[in-house]
């Protein structure tokens, strides 16, 4: 996808809904009259998957990966893509739009931008190895987690959750929506960001 594919769907995690109400109230702005007379210039910056030093995904990988003597499983089948981008790019890219909304306001008000950088676009499960044996070079690729296994798991849950509600209420580890998005290839190609204000990467792969 790029910044001007339609989506279809139902948005099923709060997270997503959330968001996806930040971003049509962050356009809706756009082009309002403030109190002191100007107007109010917004856009959109959207990050996929951001990583960095303190990455929650990453250090919670890391502790699984350790409690598995240093074997990382995952769930994603094999032609699963995501768009990972390194947190300092994104603050820049950031930066840049901000800036650059007041110096041509006509170009990028009202606009979405995708978070980009050279961090390769591949299967989620190697990006997040590859950063992991940067850590830790003991850290090696398991076998993938079958989608029936992972659903039998989060039903089995549900069940026992039920049964033990009125002692304690056990918080489930994962949901079928967030399942279904761990198993959905997503990503894009776009260079929008780039031809609007210049941007490009601060950080390359290897420094990220």
């Amino acid at each position: 996808g790029n910044e001007d594919t339609e989506y279809s769907g139902e948005v099923e995690l709060p997270y997503g809904k959330t968001k996806a109400m930040a971003e049509k109230i962050v356009l809706e702005a756009n082009g309002k009259k403030l109190s002191n007379g100007g107007t109010l210039r917004t856009c959109v910056i959207r990050a996929n998957t951001v990583y960095g030093e303190k990455a929650a995904f990453l250090q919670e990988l890391y502790v699984l990966a350790r409690a598995s003597n240093g074997v990382l499983n995952y769930l994603e089948p094999e032609d699963t893509e995501r768009n990972h981008t390194y947190v300092g790019n994104v603050a820049w890219m950031h930066v840049l739009a901000a800036r650059n909304l007041q110096l041509q306001p006509g170009l990028l008000a009202g606009q979405v931008y995708y978070c980009y950088d050279d961090t390769p676009s591949r299967k989620g499960f190697l990006v997040r190895h590859q950063l992991l044996c940067s850590a830790d070079p003991s850290v090696r690729l398991g076998s993938h987690i079958p989608y029936w296994k992972m659903w039998l798991m989060i039903q089995l849950h549900r069940i026992i959750r039920v049964i033990l509600s009125p002692f304690w209420r056990p918080q489930p580890f994962l949901n079928v929506p967030l399942l279904n998005t761990i198993v959905t290839t997503f990503s894009f190609e776009t260079d929008k960001a780039s031809r609007h204000f210049g941007y490009k990467p601060l950080f390359t792969w290897q420094e990220s």
